[in-house]
């Protein structure tokens, strides 16, 4: 199992069986999706997943140039691997300064990705990030000694204050922090959910949707995105 799997089923991810019949889905704003890939490994054109993708709101942010596009629509595995591969690369920020996100609907996380201060305090932003204004953060401070074995990250959230104690690894995140953002949510009563994609390798996608989006954004790519529980 890869260390990114395991993290996954360390945080009690829900399992969830993809439908992958009927076409015609509709995204919250009406827009039509093409059906989901009925074969898997089935080859689907990078303008039809980029396509999908618009429609289910994973707009690319306004400083991504088309150079940007141009690269992804190069990459033959984003065709070979239809919707999981691009869905990764969503997530990912461009290979420059100022390494903007292409989007704000998910994150690629490397789970091999605490060195030293300030870590935790870049995972938070970017959970923050993705939730597109629903969390916002405050006071956001950690502290990373691997050497000596001891981290911690604490913020506050609508007021109320938090300090979570973290395991130390080498360079691995604590799968526990996860487990306690999938609590945080529950706990403020959210309208969207913190999800997980399982790329089969040391890092995963984390996004943030409603109940409603997420099932349509599985319906429409087979992808199984599953809840950060």
């Amino acid at each position: 199992m890869t260390r990114s799997g395991s993290i996954l089923l360390a945080m009690g991810l829900l399992s969830f069986n993809l439908s992958l019949s009927g076409c015609g889905e509709k995204t919250a704003n009406g827009q039509t999706l093409p059906p989901p890939p009925s074969v898997e490994g089935k080859a689907v054109s990078f303008e039809i997943q980029m396509e999908t993708f618009r429609k289910l709101g994973f707009a690319l942010n306004s400083s991504i140039d088309e150079s940007v596009v141009d690269d992804l629509r190069r990459d033959k595995s984003i065709v070979e691997r239809p919707y999981a591969i691009l869905y990764m690369e969503l997530g990912r920020t461009i290979q420059k300064e100022p390494w903007t996100p292409l989007t704000d609907r998910c994150w690629d996380f490397d789970t091999e990705a605490i060195e030293d201060h300030g870590a935790y305090v870049e995972i938070v932003r970017n959970l923050e990030r993705i939730t597109r204004g629903e969390i916002k953060f405050e006071k956001l401070k950690d502290f990373v000694d691997v050497e000596g074995g001891k981290a911690w990250v604490s913020f506050s959230v609508r007021g109320k204050n938090y300090k979570w104690d973290l395991k130390v690894d080498n360079d691995w995140v604590d799968e526990g922090f996860f487990t306690k953002i999938g609590q945080l949510t529950r706990e403020l009563k959210t309208k969207g959910r913190f999800t997980a994609f399982d790329t089969g390798g040391q890092n995963f996608v984390i996004g943030y949707e409603t109940p409603e989006q997420r099932d349509v954004v599985v319906k429409a790519t087979g992808l199984k995105i599953e809840w950060l529980n």
